[in-house]
């Protein structure tokens, strides 16, 4: 009976194992950002090598495979190590793709690590040691000192994800920032409810099975936002802009206008051609960083509309609020203050009009804060 059994759950591993290269073959730069890509990669290998690790252990317990104890030692290491690695990784991601402030500056990138570097330095120390783990003499899995607290780091990275998934949902702004947000939440929960079930199964693991679930929901969501998301930036793209603008600019008046705001990149060429397209993805990125901190503070919308090219709107709630010019204040701010360790200075020439007629066509209003933008531009001789 055991035997079916095994077979069946040799399958699903397998089956999990070539899916897992069919989405890694699938996960190209071309669908998400350079972090969410590396951590997301890094997730998936992490649950392949998890994968074969479960599958020798569950055949050694049922004496299906005979494994030297130093090798048991390893698949052992490993399959704790690819516990905790996989937490960590999925939280990475997680800071990537919502972006946690803290968590882009130095201190945050060396912070978010430790835990998970203390775990793996115990996990590798542990042949030597036995502070984490033993093997008794018939050869089973004995939970030493030190266990514990390695899980719960684990553990933590996921509250950690929970957490910012939360605070995302609360926050977003568009329904499908709000879906993938409780989405993540829900793959948290989703895990930890496999960790309890996994308490019961004494010679098999079922986490692998959660795990795998996670890649999915992720695969899908960045699926999905690839859809109406720049690759590069993570801002909305020209299609979300259009779509967005033709559903906003129905809702217009004369007592309730729409601020649109075009901007361009000064120097966008000489940067690239002084200092590579490397650079000059790194000013792009950097440049859409300052613009979603800004329209976050007017309550508005922003994409990269092509190349250097970039759109905002802001609808204020009265006539107290509605100086133009104030948006592209705190912008020229922003930029000058992510420019300081920079060899070049970032800085955007802005453009708007504001959109009062449901009737005029929205390419008018765009072709009207294009004009303004050109005009400043001679007028300040900013090249492109």
């Amino acid at each position: 009976m055991y035997k079916d059994v095994l077979f069946a759950f040799g399958m699903f591993q397998a089956t999990f194992l070539l899916l897992d290269i069919y989405i890694l073959s699938k996960t190209g730069r071309d669908i998400t950002r350079k972090g969410e890509h590396t951590w997301f990669c890094v997730l998936i290998v992490t649950h392949m090598v998890y994968l074969v690790c479960n599958t020798a252990w569950t055949m050694h317990e049922y004496d299906l495979l005979e494994l030297p104890r130093a090798l048991l030692m390893l698949v052992c290491s490993l399959s704790l190590w690819s516990v905790i690695n996989c937490a960590t990784s999925f939280f990475l991601f997680v800071t990537e793709r919502r972006e946690v402030e803290f968590f882009r500056t130095f201190t945050g990138r060396v912070l978010r690590l430790v835990p998970a570097g203390i775990a793996t330095a115990l996990i590798l120390l542990n042949p030597w040691t036995g502070l984490v783990f033993t093997l008794d003499g018939e050869e089973y899995f004995v939970h030493e000192a030190l266990y514990l607290p390695t899980i719960v780091v684990a553990s933590l990275y996921l509250v950690a994800v929970a957490v910012i998934g939360a605070v995302a949902a609360m926050r977003a702004r568009t329904s499908f920032k709000r879906r993938s947000s409780t989405a993540l939440c829900g793959s948290v929960l989703l895990i930890m409810l496999y960790i309890v079930l996994d308490g019961f199964m004494s010679k098999a693991s079922i986490l692998p099975a959660a795990v795998f679930a996670v890649i999915v929901v992720i695969f899908i969501l960045m699926q999905e936002s690839s859809i109406n998301s720049d690759a590069l930036t993570g801002m909305n793209n020209r299609r979300k802009a259009d779509e967005y603008l033709s559903e906003r600019l129905t809702r217009i008046s004369a007592s309730d206008p729409l601020y649109l705001y075009i901007g361009d990149l000064n120097g966008f060429k000489k940067i690239n051609d002084t200092y590579g397209h490397v650079e000059g993805d790194r000013a792009l990125v950097r440049c859409s960083l300052a613009l979603k901190q800004t329209i976050g503070r007017y309550n508005g919308f922003a994409a990269r509309f092509g190349g250097d090219e970039f759109l905002m709107t802001r609808q204020p709630d009265g006539e107290a609020e509605a100086d133009p010019e104030a948006l592209i204040r705190d912008l020229t701010g922003l930029l000058a203050e992510r420019s300081e360790d920079l060899p070049y200075e970032l800085a955007m020439t802005v453009g708007y009009a504001v959109c009062r007629d449901p009737r005029v066509p929205m390419n008018d209003y765009i072709r009207q804060a294009d004009a303004m933008l050109y005009e400043r531009k001679a007028r300040l001789r900013v090249g492109r």
